[in-house]
This record gives structure tokens, sequence and C-alpha cells, in this order.
């Protein structure tokens, strides 16, 4: 952190002391929870706000402190005095990670920080924190989409993690090279997160899905989804309104599309096609109109034609919800940054850092392409006290303030190393403006913001006694792994047309599809069965919900793929990439390279709870186009992998970064292997907890499966920050050629000699 005058000290103490935020004087504090405001629309009702300010410091600069050890593509949130920020932890080392950052709103100090390891993820680190941190004034809770997909639930207070779940293990969520993660939001007890998922059974195929989990425990109330095969990953936030009396989530997707849900239940209430690729800037909500803008190839047929601006219309209720398109200009390319409606004036600012200013009712252009900072463009408008706030991606900067006929530029800037991808955000009268290198907070002593909250916008929802009939069951947990003879106790919802909760009076029946029973609402998995699953049905009259279980044993585990016509149900992310066929007179696993963006693959086999285990595998590559693939398998969060092109072994855990080739020389050795010949894979992963801390011992062999096993280790790694526990896995690399796996064991390394 910068030092500053006496002067700049001075205004530090008093906006402390005297400021709206209150944490002194016992005013209410004006937070900003959601990365675009606590209304979802980057507004805020502020007085005084600087309309100037220099990154440099000194007299009249307005800048009130800066810390030169936060940057990154976060955009911060503020609540309860405290700003919350997602960082790159130890950068550079072999210790590198992710952490959510606390500091004192005012000041700038740190209060906390919570960190957590990033593996088997394709995000580089120079893109974490993506995403942005969301915070819940009910419980002082913040949530954070880590790059790799651990959700986390954090004490807003004391930074301890209250719960945290991997998704990508658990739902098969994925983490991408272009470090696109979604953008957790809160409704009610809930807290709603999204993504592209390769799940499990009929859920195997890629999807842009949505998981209602509830915010204290992390619990899946409800498994929700868009259409399959998305062409994109994507980072569009969504918007929670009330729209004809209809609590909706609205969003972009990745397959192109702009949509609308219900938060409390999930249930998809209309889509529009919009880009031929994902969504990612967030839409804008006002009333019933929906803004929204791409900078991609759009829907026919204006394939030809890149990028647009639209203004959806959304009426009715349930069933009967309704979109259509209001105007839509074409060749708009806004792909990135979300626009700010101030008055009856839509300002958009195009990825070229060009405003456009738009006719709210009817579309009519009335600034095209104006030039006034800047050439690349990511980060949202903010617009505050008359004046909108513009970052640039090239680390320059814009106030300017709207005019009859278009907008006055008031002032203007450059940061002096970094570039602005995060977005502006104002709060307890204070401006955060995050770059890639630094956060800067800006403000005076005249500076005040009103208080708003989201109940104070949102809107009233249709009573329910419009509704009393049950329109839909949820049945929670909505997601449930078991073991054999576990049991679970299911709970039952009840929501109306317009996903209102109403009461159930009349008998509930519960059946089961797949192994097990029910037995009132207590479903048992079977003793006698394995890797598998079963979906549980509840019915009340003719209305019905259903929730799925996977059921996994306790190790060893076996797999050799005898008498299966496809990979184990319970195997998350592996069905639909892979098959079962005969290979060399034997069933064996097959990745295949049919099916569209398939390249890479990973596949998870169980709980992610185990510790300290070995797993095995016969492997094969075969060359196709002078190509051959790369085989991994995945123990802790590490993957063994046998690469193909390269001729070499590697492990590593976090496939951007590589961070253990930091700290191991020989992480990755040359290993010359061939297609059509079958090798054994070994992979022994042990935890050791002597002091000073843990270490996690990677060891791997390969060898050729028809010679004895060798006694020494081929690979060695070590980790000073391990991943404590995870589930086992497969991992694939193969753009045209296949890879061939049979005989997959794992074992607990106790039970080993």
């Amino acid at each position: 952190m910068r030092l500053f005058s006496k002067t700049q000290i001075f205004k530090v103490y008093f906006l402390l002391t005297v400021s709206t935020s209150g944490l002194i004087s016992g005013l209410q504090a004006a937070d900003w929870p959601y990365w675009r405001g606590p209304k979802f629309d980057g507004t805020a009702k502020a007085t005084n706000l600087p309309d100037n300010w220099d990154s440099d410091g000194g007299e009249g600069s307005n800048l009130l402190w800066v810390r030169d050890d936060i940057g990154g593509p976060c955009t911060p949130i503020v609540m309860n005095g405290k700003l919350y920020t997602i960082q790159r932890s130890e950068p550079g080392t072999a210790r590198e990670g992710e952490k959510v950052v606390c500091l004192n709103a005012a000041t700038g100090e740190t209060l906390w920080e919570n960190r957590y390891n990033v593996w088997l993820s394709d995000v580089p680190a120079e893109r974490v924190g993506w995403s942005s941190v969301v915070g819940d004034p009910d419980t002082g809770y913040v949530y954070a989409l880590g790059a790799c997909d651990i959700f986390t639930c954090i004490d807003g207070s004391t930074g301890e993690t209250v719960w945290s779940r991997p998704l990508h293990e658990q739902f098969g969520m994925l983490s991408t090279y272009g470090g696109r993660t979604n953008f957790p939001v809160i409704h009610e007890d809930l807290v709603i997160i999204s993504g592209i998922i390769i799940n499990w059974g009929d859920a195997a195929k890629p999807n842009h899905r949505l998981i209602g989990m509830d915010k204290k425990t992390g619990e899946v109330r409800w498994f929700s989804g868009t259409r399959d095969l998305p062409y994109d990953t994507t980072y569009s936030a969504p918007s929670l309104v009330t729209i004809d009396g209809q609590r909706q989530l609205i969003m972009g997707a990745g397959d192109g599309a702009i949509w609308g849900f219900q938060p409390r239940t999930g249930k998809a209430l209309w889509h529009y096609d919009l880009s031929m690729r994902g969504i990612f800037a967030t839409p804008l909500v006002v009333g019933n109109r929906v803004y929204a803008s791409h900078s991609e190839e759009n829907v026919a047929p204006f394939n030809n034609l890149m990028g647009a601006v639209v203004a959806l219309e959304i009426t009715g209720q349930g069933s009967q919800t309704k979109v259509s398109e209001s105007w839509k200009q074409m060749e708009v390319v806004c792909g990135y940054s979300e626009p700010v409606m101030i008055g009856d004036r839509l300002y958009v600012v195009d990825d070229r850092c060009k405003m456009w200013i738009f006719d709210a009712a009817t579309g009519e252009a009335i600034v095209e392409r104006k030039a006034f900072v800047g050439s690349r463009q990511r980060s949202a408008l903010l617009y505050a006290d008359g004046k909108i706030y513009v970052t640039s991606e090239n680390g320059r900067w814009a106030i300017v303030s709207p005019t009859e006929d278009g907008f006055e530029l008031l002032s203007k800037g450059k940061i002096r190393e970094g570039d602005f991808a995060g977005s502006p955000i104002v709060a307890d009268a204070r401006l955060y403006f995050p770059s890639t290198t630094a956060l800067y907070c800006v403000s005076t002593e005249a500076s005040q913001q009103t208080p708003e909250t989201l109940a104070d916008h949102i809107g009233q929802e249709s009573p329910i006694g419009d509704n009393p009939e049950i329109a839909q069951l949820q049945v929670y947990p909505a997601e449930a792994m078991l073991k054999p003879g576990q049991i679970l106790e299911l709970q039952v919802r009840a929501f109306n047309a317009i996903g209102q909760e109403v009461s159930i009076t009349d008998p509930m029946t519960f059946e089961v599809q797949g192994a097990g029973s029910v037995a009132g609402n207590v479903y048992s998995a079977p003793t006698d069965v394995e890797h598998t699953g079963s979906t549980i049905t509840v019915k009340v009259g003719e209305i019905s919900g259903s929730t799925r279980v996977r059921i996994v044993p306790e190790l060893p585990w076996k797999f050799t793929f005898d008498n299966l016509n496809d990979p184990p149900l319970s195997w998350v992310g592996a069905r639909y990439r892979h098959v079962i066929r005969e290979i060399d007179g034997s069933p064996a696993l097959v990745k295949i390279t049919t099916i569209p963006k398939g390249a890479r693959s990973r596949a998870w086999m169980g709980p992610s709870d185990l510790s300290n285990y070995t797993i095995s595998a016969d492997v094969r590559g075969a060359r196709m186009s002078e190509q051959l693939p790369d085989i991994g398998l995945t123990n802790h969060g590490y993957v063994l992998d046998l690469m193909g092109e390269s001729q070499q072994l590697q492990i590593r855990t976090w496939s951007a970064q590589n961070r253990l080739s930091l700290s191991n020389e020989a992480s990755t050795i040359d290993f010359t292997w061939k297609e059509n010949i079958w090798y054994r894979v070994k992979f022994r992963v042990d935890i050791q907890s002597e002091p000073p801390a843990a270490v996690a011992i990677l060891r791997g062999k390969v060898w050729p499966k028809d010679e004895p096993e060798p006694e020494e280790w081929t690979i060695t790694a070590t980790d000073e920050t391990p991943n404590l526990n995870a589930s086992p896995g497969l991992y694939g690399n193969a753009k045209v050629a296949e890879l061939y796996l049979d005989n997959i064991e794992v074992v607990a390394n106790e039970d080993l000699p």
C-alpha cells in the first residue's frame, strides 16, 4: 500500500468518522454487495463524488489509498465496511494458489485472507478473479467461485470457511483456459451459481446449468439447465427482478441465448436466441425490458453481421411467460461491457471503447461510435452523481456527464501501469477502481451516498392467493451421493406456477427408478450394488418432482468394463465423451474423438473426501493423423499424464501453471512410449502430516503391461501446499487420436504391500 501525506491521512479519518458509511456514526451503510450493485444495474444514489482523480496521488488527487499488491480482473464488492476481492496467492511460486482477500474499505488495510489451491484447471494465473465475490447481508457470508470451480462460502467477518464444494468433481463443471467462471447470486435462502457442466446419467452432455444451493449449508436444492452442447463457457452474470408479478433470474448463457428462470425452483421460463456464441456481457433489466448485447456472429438471418444490441419485452407468468423483441440494432460490437440506463436513454460502450446512446423505447441511435477514451473496453459502466465512470482495457479512464445531445467529457487520465478489466464501483461514498496491477480508492470530504437495497427495488410479486395451486414439486437434496446401505432423508417443497412456495396438504407418494427403495420420505441404497445411480420421484396428485442419487462404495474399486454397455453410471463427466468398445478382444473404455469440442476430458469416480490412495490402469494410445493422445490418471487433484506428442511423463496439479515444476525439476521427464501397446500406469499420493506442515508425496510408474512391475518409481514429486483430498479420476487429451483404458483399480494405500 502506498504512503500518504498528512492531508490524505486526515481525509481517510474524516471519511471513517462522518461519511454516510455510518460505521462509527451509526447510520446505515451504503453497501455494494454484488458486482453490479444492490440493484443489479450499475447505478447508485450519491452526491459530490469526484469528477477527477489522479492515480499518482498528491494534493487534489482525491486519492484516499492505493493497494499496489491488489490487482487483477476481479470487480470487488463492499459490505459492512469491508471490501472483498479474489486474488492470486503467492504468484510465481511453487505455492501459488488463489485467495479471497478482505480489506478495510475505508483504509485499504488487509483484515484477512482465505487461501485455497487451484487444481486440474486450464485457467492461467492472470485470469484468476475473472468472477467476483457476492455478499449476503442476511448472514454476513461471502461466496466465491474459484478458478477451478471450487465454490466456497466464507464468514465475511472472520475469513473462516463455512462450507466448500468442488463443483468440477461433484458435478463436472468445466474450468477452461478463458478463465470464464460465473458470478454467484443470492436469493432469499439460496445461493445460485452456474457454469458449463458435464454431469452424469442423462445430464452427461455439456450444458450451461444452474445450481441452487442452501446458502448456509451448500445443500443442493435444485439443478437446472439451458440447452445441451453450448458453444462457449461464459461469464455473463445473473440479475434478479420481478416482472408482471413473477420473480425472475435473467442471464446470458453459453448457448448464445438470454434466459429467464424462476430463482426458487430453477424452472426455465423463456429464452431468446441472440448470438452464435456465448453471451459474455451481462444483460440489464429495467422494468419489463431486458437490454442485451454481444460481439459475435448473430443468429440467422444475420449470420454475416457481427454484434448487436437488443431490447426484449417480457410478459406473462408461469407457462405463459413470453419474450418478444422490441428493437435490435445490428453491428454494435459490444461483447463485454455492461450498459447503464439514464432516464430514457441506454448508454453502451462497445469493444473498441466507443460510446453509443440509444433511445430506450425505440432503439434510435442518438450517439454512434463516439470516441472519448481508450481503444479497448471490457469493464462495466458505473453511473452515480450524474456522472458515468468508465475504465478501459488499456489503462485509461474517463468521467463523463450526460447531456441533451450526448455527453460531456469531464476528465480523463491513465494509470501508470496495468489495464482495467474489473469494473468501477461505489460504496459508502467511496469510488473503487480495480486495475490489473492495483486497487484505487477515491473520494472527497463532501461525498455522500444514499443506502439502497434490492428489497427497495425488486418489486412486488403477485399475491400467493392468486396462484394457490401446486404446479411444481422440489425434492432435495437435488443431487446426492451415498454408499451402499446408506439412507437419505428427502425433503419436499411445493411451488405454484410462478415459483412461490405453497403448502402441501394432499398425500405424497415416492417411487424409485433404479436401485434402492423408499419408505415414507427416506430412500435406502441397496447393499448389493455399486457405481450406479437412482432417480427418486415424488408425486402429489398429477404433479411430480425428482432427485438423483449416486451410489459409490468404499475402496477398493476395480473396473474391467465387462458386461457394460456404457461407462459406470455414477461417474461424472464420463458418458458422452467415452464409450465401451472391444479392444484386443476385451471390452475397454474408449475416449472418442467424434464429439464437437471434445479434445480434453476429465472424469470423476467418487467422493471428494478420499485421501491417501493409489489409482492404476492399463492404457493404450492410437496414432491418428500423425498424432498421439495424452493419457492421464488423476489422484488428489493431481494428474499423472502420459504425453503423446512430447513423449514425456508429467505430474502436475494446476495444468496452466504447472507450479510443481518450480520445486520439482523432475516433475516432467522424457518418456518414450509407442502407439498400440498397452502400458500399466500406477499413481500413488501420500499425505504426510509431519511438522511443519502437510506435504504430498506424488509417485508414478509406467511400464509395458506384459512385463513385470518395476520396483522403482518412474517419476516422483512433492507438494508443500497439497490437495488434501479429492476424487480419483481420468484425464484425456486427444483431438483426433483415440485412447483406451482397462482394468482400472483404486486402492487405499494402507491396503497396499
